[in-house]
């Protein structure tokens, strides 16, 4: 059965979006009484009946609950777009497939790139989500900048994984598992600069090692989504 996802309001409506019914008609050929899986990308995957189909709208009846996914802990990755955005598109596709619960993208003193469409990022996320089957759809959240998000964003642990040397330095991927909710702040490929770094810890963020190679962007992201929802 092929899944596909709704928002709340459309569950409650009994259809899907304007995208996902046209692709079950134009591309699945999705017929009246076919079974389809549902979700609103909360935990609960429910088995459906197409009740009507065309190009703009699939309604279907809700049938039963299909199978259901309880939440290990809470992933927060705050992380800057690559120049490349096939290399950052690769970390938004695999950090949803392993689970990661939210991203927001980051623009600092080194980003190479300082602009990037959540709209394309959404997309990316939705048709890995479908390929994953996951309950749960990770929340991309609108760029912001740097210091920005580091003074607003709330977490009960949070912290900044950068490349200059430190002694306070903790391991991240060897503990970050054993945590409820965890931030983890991910630089661009120039790093993070020693200002940012200073601002980070004087607003809570814990500075973190992921190892002792020197990771891509989008490497470090992966490491960090792999470390806390498969590594237990």
């Amino acid at each position: 059965m092929h899944l596909f996802y709704c928002s709340e309001e459309e569950f409650k409506n009994g259809n899907l979006s304007k995208e996902e019914s046209h692709h079950a008609f134009r591309v699945l050929r999705l017929n009246s009484n076919d079974e389809i899986l549902i979700s609103k990308g909360q935990g609960i995957i429910y088995k459906a009946k197409v009740q009507t189909i065309s190009k703009n709208q699939l309604r279907f009846l809700e049938v039963e609950i299909f199978s259901e996914d309880s939440k290990k802990n809470h992933l927060h990755i705050a992380i800057a777009p690559t120049k490349s955005l096939d290399r950052f598109e690769f970390f938004l596709e695999k950090a949803t497939e392993v689970g990661v619960d939210e991203i927001s993208p980051v623009f600092g003193f080194h980003s190479e790139r300082k602009v990037y469409k959540t709209e394309r990022g959404k997309k990316i996320i939705l048709a890995a989500s479908k390929q994953s089957r996951s309950h749960w759809m990770t929340q991309m959240n609108e760029p912001k900048n740097l210091a920005a998000f580091i003074k607003n964003v709330k977490s009960e642990n949070k912290f900044i994984a950068h490349c200059e040397e430190s002694k306070d330095k903790i391991d991240l991927l060897g503990n970050i598992s054993q945590l409820e909710e965890s931030l983890v702040l991910i630089g661009p490929e120039g790093d993070f600069s020693k200002q940012e770094i200073e601002l980070a810890i004087e607003f809570g963020f814990i500075p973190v090692s992921l190892g002792n190679k020197r990771l891509r962007t989008e490497t470090a992201g992966i490491s960090v989504a792999i470390a806390s929802k498969i590594i237990s």
